[in-house]
């Protein structure tokens, strides 16, 4: 039962911020569109924005456990571009720099998920794999701000068609990025 509180209340607030930005979101829209008190929403979570971040964990999660090398960066564009609205008004409310930062660790924890699961993490030098990371973080966020903002990606299917696109362009890049770290 507290499973599914849990995510019928995530669901809410997913629906709710594709129609309004995350700072406008009240317990009080969640509890009415839920019917849930408000007590019931403080016991799973502290607020709205935890509501989200907790849902972005929980994919992040599942991408880890279902992908191991380049996988997993693309499976994080294609989350966002799956909710969309949901991430322009997370924009909207917490700024370009929070969402970068945010968007930035998940970005490089996927990057280090990949290279431990490769065993390529002892091998590469710490300033390589920062350089390897900022790199990623600042390119998959930028692309990604770009899709998002630009009206012509409200198509699924043109989407779904770049997203393959970078995951064809893209594929090995990790992997040869360790090695070349370990080359010189």
């Amino acid at each position: 039962m507290a499973q599914i509180t849990k995510r019928l209340i995530t669901e809410s607030v997913l629906r709710l911020a594709e129609k309004k930005p995350i700072n406008k979101i009240t317990i009080r829209d969640v509890a009415l569109e839920t019917g849930i008190t408000r007590n019931t929403f403080y016991y799973y979570f502290h607020d709205i924005y935890d509501v989200f971040t907790t849902f972005l964990d929980s994919c992040m999660e599942e991408i880890y456990e279902k992908n191991n090398g380049d996988n997993g960066l693309f499976d994080f564009m294609e989350l966002a571009s799956s909710y969309k609205k949901v991430f322009l008004n997370c924009y909207k409310t917490v700024g370009h720099e929070r969402l970068s930062k945010f968007a930035g660790e998940k970005i490089r924890s996927l990057i280090m998920h990949s290279f431990e699961s490769e065993g390529y993490l002892d091998k590469i030098p710490e300033t390589d794999l920062d350089i390897i990371c900022v790199f990623y973080e600042e390119a998959f966020f930028g692309l990604l701000m770009r899709w998002l903002q630009d009206k012509m990606s409200d198509d699924p299917e043109r989407m779904k068609a770049s997203l393959e696109r970078v995951r064809v362009l893209f594929e090995g890049q990790l992997e040869l990025l360790a090695k070349n770290s370990q080359n010189n």
